[in-house]
């Protein structure tokens, strides 16, 4: 696997306080973020070793996904994957479509947008508050991809243990019972919020409030997959 030094130019969606966000477009961009995704996960047993020390899945090469990683002085140090449910994309799937769709359809219902983001990781030696801020700029990445997809509702599965620190960020309620699936060694519960609570965000947090320039450089992102 290729070695990345630095994010690449035409995927940067904003740099501040020494980290910088990115859109992975090109295939080594992937790789990186594949990476990070196993080693955070092997980092508690979450998955079995596999010699290519990529973590993956059938839909990360969906048309309504999107990957992206958190950069610190050279060092891919956070990333996050986010799923679209929407008319936009003909409904295509989502993890939590699969495994809570009763939920979703008695909470939010099936013909709103919703954006679901999942597979949040940090790399496991990348600590403190340093740590917290690099999740701090992945909800700010949420909320800019949710505004341009156009989503009513956040929803994501998470760690029952971890439901308060969404709540105290977004207003994340959980909608659905604990769950064990194949997929990996912990339960999941899923926990949603209304997009406007990104503005309870940008009060708990003001590096997490996106700017105008982050929306148009989220799009250009976009055009670039596209074309």
């Amino acid at each position: 696997m290729k070695t990345m030094t630095q994010p690449l130019n035409h995927q940067i969606l904003f740099t501040e306080k020494g980290f910088t966000a990115e859109m992975c477009i090109e295939k080594e961009s992937f790789e990186v973020a594949y990476n990070l995704r196993y080693r955070a996960y092997r980092s508690v047993d979450a998955i079995p070793v596999n010699s290519n020390e990529i973590f993956t899945d059938k839909y990360d090469q969906q048309d309504n996904v999107r990957t992206y990683l958190i950069w610190h002085e050279g060092r891919p140090v956070a990333s996050v994957r986010s799923l679209t449910w929407s008319s936009y994309y003909n409904w295509a799937p989502t993890d939590s479509i699969v495994f809570f769709k009763n939920e979703i359809e008695q909470n939010i219902g099936l013909e709103t947008a919703v954006f679901e983001p999942n597979r949040y990781v940090v790399d496991p030696e990348f600590k403190g508050r340093k740590s917290l801020t690099a999740q701090m700029f992945m909800f700010r990445v949420i909320a800019i991809g949710s505004e341009v997809d156009k989503c009513k509702y956040v929803i994501t599965a998470v760690r029952p243990r971890h439901a308060s620190f969404y709540k105290r960020f977004m207003n994340f309620e959980p909608i659905s019972e604990a769950i064990s699936i194949e997929q990996v060694t912990f339960p999941i519960q899923l926990l949603a919020t209304p997009v406007a609570s990104r503005e309870k965000l940008a009060e708990s947090s003001d590096i997490a409030a996106f700017k105008e320039t982050d929306l148009e450089k989220y799009i250009n992102c976009l055009q670039k997959i596209n074309n």
